[in-house]
């Protein structure tokens, strides 16, 4: 819980003196020794602990780039349909999704607690473009705009196709539920504030305050092939393995500072090409320490809320 612009170091990549055992660098990365979640604050912190998780795969919603010049947005999402969520939602540039499933920032929303969707996904798992914006209520994810031959958007009107943190939160207040979902936002600078740094409002953050338990962000800009392969471990450790988000996170970060990596399930075709082919890109920081995890730092996913 960094204090100032503390809030935007890459603490989890910290340089500890000394080799790991078996590893080629004379230095260990702190999330080599600990798992390490982050909080804005201490009331956030609070919130989301006391939050239960449920399954991932019980209500899945998978996002592909509505834009679709994402290169690895649909090899991504299609590896984690195949090979963890079988019956996930899909929405935005894929081929297997309802030509009605856009992506815009309503199908979005109606997914989260207090939308119209009830109950809310589990697993909302977005591969889109993301922009820290100049004022933090502007930080946005790029999404789909409606079809303009069914709304026309007078000139100079906002981008209908921006979920901003100003949407995000802009929602009723009432009773939160005991339980919240896993969002991933497998997209750049979406836990990045351009400034204000201390208790930082980003789209990590609205999310978590919106009810989510955990939620996967990211502090830069990340190849689009190395935030796949990512993620894909990621899902391998959260559903296979039964690890916690955080857990996860770190595990899948650890598979990609291991140069004698081996593949999991999900990661094949081109993908898994890609990897293979891979000279040290993987391993590099910019490549795999921008995510971070925020929310319930509890290493188990127990399937009812746990108590304050």
């Amino acid at each position: 819980m960094p204090c100032g612009n503390l809030g935007a170091v890459p603490w989890h990549a910290a340089r500890l003196p000394g080799p790991r055992a078996g590893a080629r660098r004379p230095y260990t990365y702190a999330c080599e020794d600990a798992v390490i979640s982050y909080a804005a604050s201490g009331g956030e912190f609070v919130r989301a602990a006391r939050r239960g998780r449920v399954p991932a795969s019980e209500r899945a919603v998978l996002v592909a780039d509505p834009s679709g010049d994402l290169t690895w947005a649909q090899d991504e999402v299609s590896a984690l349909r195949t090979a963890y969520y079988t019956t996930a939602l899909l929405y935005g540039w894929h081929q297997d999704a309802p030509e009605n499933a856009l992506g815009t920032p309503e199908d979005v929303l109606s997914h989260l607690p207090g939308g119209p969707a009830a109950p809310a996904a589990s697993l909302l798992h977005l591969v889109v473009h993301g922009l820290a914006g100049l004022r933090p209520t502007d930080s946005a994810l790029h999404l789909a705009g409606p079809d303009p031959e069914d709304a026309p958007e007078p000139e100079g009107a906002p981008d209908p196709g921006r979920l901003t943190v100003t949407r995000i939160l802009d929602v009723p207040a009432g009773e939160r539920a005991a339980t919240g979902p896993l969002i991933v936002l497998s997209a750049c600078e979406t836990d990045l504030s351009s400034r204000d740094h201390d208790e930082a409002l980003t789209p990590t953050t609205a999310l978590l305050a919106r009810g989510a338990t955990d939620v996967v962000g990211s502090r830069w800009k990340v190849s689009d092939s190395a935030s796949a392969a990512l993620m894909v471990v990621f899902h391998h450790h959260l559903t296979v393995a039964g690890l916690a988000p955080p857990d996860a996170l770190r595990a899948a970060q650890l598979w990609m500072l291991d140069h004698d990596r081996h593949p999991v399930p999900g990661l094949t075709g081109l993908l898994l090409a890609e990897t293979q082919s891979d000279t040290g890109g993987l391993a590099r920081i910019v490549s795999w320490a921008g995510f971070i995890h925020q929310g319930n730092p509890a290493p188990h996913a127990p399937a009812e809320g746990r108590q304050p």
